[in-house]
């Protein structure tokens, strides 16, 4: 049975590549291409839910290779803190924008409704 982080993490994935609009680019390119912005996006939000920061998160990454499979990255292809601090900074606020509406079916709505 997967753990809670892990199934966070696919949730996190899947809402991430729905949020970045076409099909899913690799998690990594070599060269120029960088990592995907969904993967920059799922690293995030993985931040967020363990409350972390981006240094100490990618350190726990390095450690849970099977996270890191999740993000389609070996522990060896993860990011420096750097490059997730500048690439989250250029990521276009309607990512975000479809991440949140999104991220709202992952949550019971209740019986009163805005």
């Amino acid at each position: 049975m997967p753990s809670q982080l892990a199934r966070f993490t696919d949730r996190c994935v899947d809402l991430s590549q729905n949020a970045v609009i076409g099909e899913p680019a690799p998690a990594v390119k070599k060269g120029d291409g960088g990592y995907a912005d969904w993967v920059i996006v799922s690293i995030h939000c993985l931040r967020e839910y363990l409350n972390q920061p981006y240094r100490r998160l990618l350190d726990i990454l390095y450690e849970m290779p099977g996270i890191a499979a999740k993000l389609g990255l070996s522990v060896d292809q993860l990011p420096d803190f750097t490059t997730v601090c500048t690439r989250k900074q250029d990521l276009k606020m309607r990512i975000w924008r479809v991440l949140l509406r999104l991220s709202v079916t992952l949550h019971e709505l209740g019986d009163v409704q805005a």
